[in-house]
Order: structure tokens, then sequence, then C-alpha cells
């Protein structure tokens, strides 16, 4: 699916007003020359995140801060991570060594939700990480 552009080409904000979760593309074999592979709709966002970073069993390693840049039912791309506090006992060549993150959504329309997500590539031209969402959202309503 193409991102949203306005008239001049570039990539314009979404408001999740206009966001259609349920829409999945058709499943029609995999394109290798498509620009875009993603089966969900995504949100382009430029907000704060809380996060912390487990290892394979779990174990907390390290708390940050980061920037969600878009988010999707079943993905999210994170720049500008930053390590603020690393956990008691962990040394500094563990921390590369996480498996899952825990994040938060600090400010903006998505403010509050909350996922569990798991690093599957690193943008190398946008400075980023792609993670894959294991459970969806976690949005407790008060």
């Amino acid at each position: 699916m193409p991102e949203p552009t306005d008239r001049s080409g570039r990539m314009r904000e979404i408001s999740p007003d206009e966001l259609d979760f349920a829409k999945e593309e058709p499943v029609s074999g995999f394109d290798f020359d498509a620009k875009d592979r993603r089966r969900f709709q995504r949100a382009s966002l430029d907000v704060p995140i809380s996060l912390t970073l487990l290892n394979a069993e779990g174990a907390e390693l390290c708390r940050g801060r980061a920037y969600l840049r878009d988010l999707s039912l079943d993905g999210a791309f994170l720049t500008a991570i930053e390590i603020e506090e690393t956990s008691a006992g962990v040394k500094p060549e563990e921390l590369g060594e996480f498996k899952k993150i825990h994040f938060q959504i600090l400010d903006g329309p998505f403010k509050g939700v909350k996922a569990t997500a798991k690093p599957v590539r690193v943008g190398q031209k946008a400075g980023g990480m792609g993670v894959t969402l294991e459970k969806g959202f976690d949005l407790s309503i008060v």
C-alpha cells in the first residue's frame, strides 16, 4: 500500500480517525518488487516512548526512551533509541542480546498504549529499528 502523501508528494501525518486497522491487503503471493510489504495500514507518528529491553528469559536489561516513527497493528519503527538506566548486574555487552522490547507511548493520539515487541530489522537508512508486535496493543481504558 503506498504511503499517504499530500499533493507535494511528501508524507503526511495520519489521524487515528482515518485508520482502518481491520483492512487487510489481498494475498496473492509475495511480490519481491513491491515497495511496501505491510499487511496493515500504518500511522506516521513522531512521539516519545519509554522502553524496556529484555533478554531471552524475560529478565530486564535496561530502560530508556525512543521515538515511535510509525505504528500498525503488527509492527512499529523506533528511532533515536537512548539507554537511560542499565539494570543491576547487567554488563554493557549484554545489552545487545535483547530479544524483546516493552514500550509505552508517552504522547500524541495513542498516549498510554503499551505493547511488547520483538526486533526484526535495523533500518540503516532511517537509523532505527523495526519491530513486530507480539500480541497487539494493551490499552487500559480508565
